[in-house]
């Protein structure tokens, strides 16, 4: 029997069926095919990414690490007598001088491993820590800057140079610092949580840094066919090896930075999407088998029926069909620029929000920044008149230079308080009311002070909600902000604004309050549409309570209320008690 026979002994019902089942199986084939690639494509983006954080992240703690003991080795060169010592080649001067510092810069970073002076020919002349390079060798063969990575005495270390000159500006000597490589691990694994790995191979026996030397890692590197290696296997975890290159001092100091990427989790997903492809396509297939089986003739004979009706009106539908197509084109378009005209709007209010926050945050930091900076210049003025009077003795000099960073330490916490009001954070979680308190207080601190308003913290209950911590933080800030301008604008002699937390009748309640004189608008809820100001054009957006309700009741599932006592403006945000 041929093929052709073959197929017209075969009743229509079962070639059907066989034709479904083959589609059937080359969808699903699509499908997986279009997932798998989805699902690798996520994969080594996110790696590629993970790989360019670990490369900012060492290229940073490389900027200021240099930046930062250069900046000692020049401090060290102008303290008292050092340039003099360097003159005069005085070896044991340095010492004596300079141990004070080396007592200090020790409890800074464990490691730092040597403190070390030479002379303008680059001939050591003392050191403190681990003995160092007898001669600054790369002092004369390689272009400045030689700061950097350097192998010398079986050792590779990270150097910074600083020079000392003379009155005539002519070198006289160097400080040099020497850092064992671990640092820039520790700092990689510190802010990323990810164990990095210094592999240097022109020495005779290759270099290997790591913070865990018993780590089975560390035995995966030292493989000689370890750059060949596409992926690692190790405690039933699957990682990816990845090298970046680091610069040295002259092309024999360059090194390799080693890191694995753990994929097992991608590995996991691949492997559950090839099941649930087959899976699916297995009930399918019997679904199919068993609905067209049963239902076959029911069908046929229906569509005969049905076959007959429509070409009786087959007519009529084509003219209908036309009509509502050109009905339906016009309501899609419309709906579409409709929908267009609501996103665009959204976005730009949520924009100028963040402008406007932004803006109220540089305030703040100015105000913030005000007292720090007069105590700075008091300083500065305190040692210029000292300095005039002969007076300016080392110990005042080292008083005044602590005060002073004191001072900017202090500037330096509020750039962080500042920034980490802006960071990102778009995933709910668990937070006690305090937290958000007590960043309002800190960011809203000094303005407040600055235009003479008393606030007040009382947190009758600390309790925990499940909310987006960033935007919570926002919309209070909203609050309190448009209380201090509202007292401001109506100069408010004693001006005062509460902050308030308790919990009442299966309810989690915030309460902000004010004495400017309460809400002129009426119906006061008004306040809260986009646009609505009722604050001068030069101060006030209209979009600070819209995005505050938006926050609230869209974003966090609460509830904000607002009403007048006998003070003034009373703002309730409502959040349901679910213990």
């Amino acid at each position: 029997m041929n093929f052709k026979s073959l197929s017209h002994s075969v009743s229509v019902k079962t070639k059907t069926i066989v034709l479904v089942l083959i589609v059937i199986v080359i969808l699903s084939a699509i499908f997986f095919l279009i997932r798998y690639n989805d699902i690798k494509n996520v994969a080594k983006s996110n790696q590629l990414s993970e790989l360019k954080r670990v490369t900012v992240v060492y290229q940073e703690t490389l900027k200021r690490i240099r930046k930062f003991y250069i900046t000692r080795g020049y401090a060290n060169i102008n303290s008292y007598g050092i340039r003099e010592a360097f003159e005069r080649s005085d070896f044991m001067a340095l010492h004596t001088l300079s141990l004070p510092r080396w007592k200090v810069i020790t409890k800074e970073n464990r490691f730092l491993t040597s403190f070390c002076f030479y002379d303008r020919k680059g001939k050591l002349l003392t050191y403190f820590g681990q003995k160092p390079q007898e001669k600054l060798s790369y002092v004369d063969t390689v272009k400045k800057p030689y700061d950097g990575f350097w192998y010398a005495g079986g050792r590779f270390r990270y150097h910074t140079v600083s020079e000392a000159r003379d009155g005539n500006n002519r070198i006289v000597g160097y400080v040099v610092f020497v850092i064992d490589p671990r640092y820039f691990l520790e700092q990689i694994h510190k802010i990323m949580d990810i164990d990095a790995y210094i592999y240097y191979e022109h020495s005779k026996k290759p270099l290997l840094f790591s913070m865990d030397k018993d780590s089975p890692i560390v035995r995966v590197i030292s493989q000689d066919n370890f750059s060949s290696l596409k992926e690692v296997a190790l405690d039933g975890r699957v990682f990816v090896p990845y090298t970046i290159v680091g610069k040295g001092l002259g092309k024999n100091n360059d090194f390799k930075i080693i890191f694995l990427q753990d994929i097992t989790h991608w590995k996991e997903i691949v492997d559950k999407a090839i099941l649930q492809s087959i899976i699916v396509m297995v009930l399918l297939i019997l679904i199919t088998m068993l609905v067209m089986n049963y239902g076959f003739d029911i069908i046929l004979h229906q569509l005969d029926e049905l076959n007959a009706k429509l070409m009786h009106s087959q007519s009529e539908l084509q003219a209908i069909n036309k009509d509502l197509q050109k009905r339906v084109q016009q309501e899609i378009e419309l709906k579409l620029k409709k929908e267009r005209e609501a996103n665009e709007k959204e976005r730009i209010l949520v924009h100028q929000s963040k402008l406007a926050s932004m803006g109220e945050m540089i305030g703040n930091i100015a105000h913030q920044w005000r007292q720090p900076l007069t105590e700075l210049s008091s300083i500065l003025i305190n040692m210029e008149m000292f300095f005039d009077r002969g007076k300016l003795t080392k110990e005042r000099l080292q008083t005044r230079i602590e005060d002073a960073d004191m001072q900017i330490k202090f500037m330096s916490r509020t750039i962080d308080d500042f920034r980490n009001f802006f960071s990102s954070g778009k995933q709910k979680e668990s937070l006690s009311i305090s937290v958000p308190f007590g960043k309002v207080e800190k960011l809203m601190r000094a303005s407040l002070k600055n235009n003479g308003i008393t606030f007040c913290l009382d947190i009758q209950d600390d309790f925990v909600l499940f909310v987006y911590p960033n935007e919570i933080t926002q919309a209070l800030l909203n609050l309190v902000s448009n209380a201090k301008d509202i007292l401001v604008e109506r100069s408010v002699g004693t001006g005062k604004i509460s902050l308030k937390a308790y919990s009442e009748k299966g309810k989690n309640i915030i309460e902000v309050r004010d004495n400017a004189g309460g809400v002129e608008t009426d119906p006061i809820e008004r306040i809260f549409e986009p646009y609505f100001s009722t604050k001068h054009a030069t101060s006030g957006t209209g979009i600070g309570l819209y995005m505050t309700k938006i926050i609230i009741e869209k974003n966090n599932a609460g509830m904000i209320v607002v009403h007048n006592d006998e003070e003034g403006a009373v703002f309730q945000i409502i959040f349901p008690n679910k213990e």
